[in-house]
């Protein structure tokens, strides 16, 4: 073959699995035509690579393929052309990644192949290629774009002949796979390389369209000459990109003008998705007049080659930092919500931002006066809780000016006499986060970083987020503490405020509010001595529970009293008191009621009389001295239904050593399963079981034994009332 001799030959391809059989046939029968051998070595290397080539086309890019094959003397060169541009080309895996896998192992064949190969990008495709010699798998020539490369870059003009060739092999990488900032730092040490800049560096605008330094390759320049503007070293002797951004930032100058500055010794291209800019990649070197239009082509491929890529890294990232926020915010909403506690949700709150957001957080609580004073500090570092908590106890309170949203606050500034740890911490950088609620300020949530770092601002807008849930839990504890604490006063005022000394008896009573204790409950007892030497008692269940239930035990108490005071018998009470709850027409609650008179002994030995009216009450039971149970009164009608009731006592001679007792239905309806307490006269058992026991001794083992009967926590409010007769 003479030594100027150039033959080529071509060939399309649609994309389908018979594609690489016919281009492996093609590629052979082509190379032998040229006169070369069948059993050639670069005959067989060229159609094992370019079958591995138009698969990679084929099963990557799926478009059409163009295999062209041509030879010069004595080297071969196949290349391999697609129309899909955006699929970049991976690096050859390395050794511990090549064990089993199934797939992946194309370019490893070209790297150890051929003489030189590479890839050229194109707007809307790619070409890649490769070269073998006569020695093909020993010799590594300088990888220069192939002649259908050139080709290729005709098809979009650019200010260096020969195209926008990007070199595959020790720099090629699979851009797809990699992350955000993964990208930038390729994209960097490519642009470094690609025209011998002393530094590299990229820039991304943020969520403000802010340009943020985020990766920077190569070594630091203290002199750079850009124009007219002349960047001194600073007092470390290094002066950023950064800072000559700032300063074209400052003139006015625009991208355009940055790159048309007489003086190239800063170079800078913009990233580019679908017309939009992105960010910026720019090179830099100390020698004046250092870059020219070619190297500004080639800074400008890697930045084509990097932005869609880095827009999609991009993107990714920020949807995964929102699912992470929002996995936060709604498992800090969890934890928040199971907590009615003040104290309890300061705590949580402090221990959910530290680590996480903070090195430390403080709560500030306004206390009686109104004055800003710290009522939860956590740190990271426990061994600096105490000194914390000094420190922000003697700092003024942060001044945070109407709304919710965050300031800047120093705790103490000037803390040169300050220990050092002190020291350390009075210079912390720290956020104040109003607590506001339903247009209510509850304090001030502060959250301190180290000095190494400020917040950032995904930081101070996850804090924001989570104070203001932190605020409504706190908000909802306040409530449910007032709450509770108004409820506890209702019903401490619905039962005596003690129980009354009676001759010759012996008193005792238990009750036990159903629930968390949020809810006034509907059972009441109350003793007290309407004459001299004549004591009445009473206990009863309202029907339902809450402020309506409440009022009308009020209003059956204070009945009870006032009647019983007048001069009125035991029946009568009742019966005046159900013509009070009938008139109150719907409004009215029904009432089951014990009321009953006693009269203690005059003297020792002799009974205690008890007249007492059971209104569809569990009946009141008497324990006699030997240990028999029996009812003490029977039922009568329940109050509030019915209009005309009368009522009959029933009179109980008590001895010394018997007992009454008048339980209300938490008692007796406590459930185990599908059965109740007093099935089968379970309650008189009990009480069987209590002789010779003094009253409150009774009262103890019974609210024991309704406690242990089922499993559940009790669901009804119970109420205990004991006489002992001495």
């Amino acid at each position: 073959m003479d030594e100027d001799q150039d033959l080529c030959a071509a060939a399309d391809f649609e994309p389908d699995p018979a594609a690489v059989a016919t281009a492996r046939w093609f590629v052979r029968d082509t190379l032998v035509s040229w006169g070369l051998a069948d059993d050639d070595i670069r005959v067989t290397d060229a159609v094992l690579l370019a079958s591995e080539l138009v698969t990679n086309a084929i099963v990557h890019a799926g478009t059409r393929v163009e295999l062209t094959c041509r030879m010069n003397t004595e080297t071969v060169e196949i290349s391999v052309l697609d129309r899909h541009p955006a699929r970049m080309i991976p690096d050859p895996p390395s050794a511990a990644d090549r064990v089993d896998r199934p797939s992946g192992r194309g370019l490893l064949l070209p790297a150890a192949l051929s003489s030189s190969w590479g890839v050229t990008y194109a707007s809307a495709a790619k070409v890649i290629w490769f070269r073998l010699g006569p020695d093909a798998g020993s010799h590594r020539h300088a990888p220069t774009a192939p002649a259908v490369a050139a080709s290729l870059a005709a098809e979009r003009p650019g200010p260096e002949p020969g195209g926008r060739a990007v070199t595959a092999g020790p720099v090629g990488r699979d851009l797809l796979q990699l992350g955000h900032d993964e990208l930038l730092g390729h994209a960097v040490t490519l642009a470094r390389e690609a025209v011998g800049a002393d530094a590299a560096y990229a820039l991304v605008a943020d969520e403000d369209g802010e340009l943020r330094m985020r990766a920077a390759a190569g070594r630091a320049v203290s002199q750079l000459q850009v124009g007219d503007v002349d960047a001194e070293a600073d007092s470390s002797g290094i002066r950023t990109f950064l800072d000559l951004y700032n300063q074209f930032a400052e003139r006015g100058a625009d991208f355009a003008q940055v790159q048309n500055e007489p003086l190239r010794s800063l170079l800078t291209v913009p990233f580019q998705t679908e017309g939009r800019v992105t960010g910026m990649l720019a090179v830099a070197a100390a020698e004046p007049d250092r870059f020219a239009d070619s190297d500004l082509a080639r800074v400008q491929d890697v930045a084509d080659q990097v932005a869609l890529p880095l827009e999609r890294a991009r993107l990714t990232e920020h949807d995964r930092v929102r699912r992470a926020r929002l996995s936060f915010l709604a498992e800090a909403s969890d934890l928040l919500a199971g907590s009615l506690d003040q104290e309890k949700t300061i705590a949580l709150a402090a221990q959910l931002v530290v680590p996480r957001l903070a090195a430390w957080c403080a709560a500030l609580i306004p206390d009686e006066a109104g004055e800003l004073r710290p009522a939860y500090v956590w740190h990271a570092d426990e061994s600096q809780v105490d000194e914390l908590t000094g420190l922000l106890n003697e700092a003024p309170a942060p001044c945070v000016p109407p709304g919710d949203d965050a300031v800047r606050w120093s705790p103490v500034p000037g803390s040169a006499r300050r220990s050092g740890t002190v020291a350390e911490l009075a210079s912390d950088p720290a956020w104040c986060f109003p607590l506001v609620a339903r247009d209510r300020r509850l304090g001030v949530f502060i959250i301190g970083r180290p000095r190494e770092g400020a917040l950032a601002r995904e930081a101070v807008e996850l804090a924001e987020d989570l104070t203001r849930r932190v605020a409504l839990a706190l908000d909802n504890a306040r409530l449910y503490s007032e709450q509770r604490q108004a409820t506890n006063a209702l019903q401490r005022s619905l039962l005596p405020p003690e129980l009354p000394d009676i001759p010759g008896v012996e008193l005792a009573a238990g009750y036990e509010a159903a629930g968390e204790g949020n809810e006034v409950g509907g059972d009441f007892y109350d003793v007290f001595e309407a004459t001299p030497g004549r004591w009445r008692f009473a206990i009863g269940d309202v029907c339902g529970k809450g402020p309506e239930a409440a009022a009308v035990t009020g209003l059956t108490r204070h009945a009870l009293r006032i009647l019983a005071r007048e001069g009125h018998d035991v029946p009568t009470v009742l019966e005046r008191l159900n013509a009070l709850i009938v008139d109150e027409g719907a409004r009215a609650r029904f009432i089951t009621l014990i009321h009953g008179e006693l009269i203690p002994a005059a003297r020792a030995g002799e009974a205690t009389t008890v007249s007492l009216v059971c209104a569809g009450h569990p009946l009141p039971l008497v324990l006699g001295a030997g240990g028999a149970v029996k009812a003490g009164a029977p039922s009568q009608p329940l109050l509030g239904v019915l209009e005309g009731v009368t009522f009959h006592e029933s009179t109980i001679a008590m001895f010394p050593g018997e007992v009454l007792l008048c339980v209300t239905d938490g008692v007796t309806e406590r459930r185990s399963g599908g059965r109740l307490l007093d099935d089968a006269d379970g309650l008189r058992h009990l009480l069987a079981e209590c002789s010779d026991q003094n009253a409150g001794s009774v009262v103890a083992r019974l609210r024991r034994a309704v406690q242990e009967f089922g499993s559940d926590p009790p669901t009804d409010d119970l109420a205990l009332l004991v006489f002992r007769a001495m």
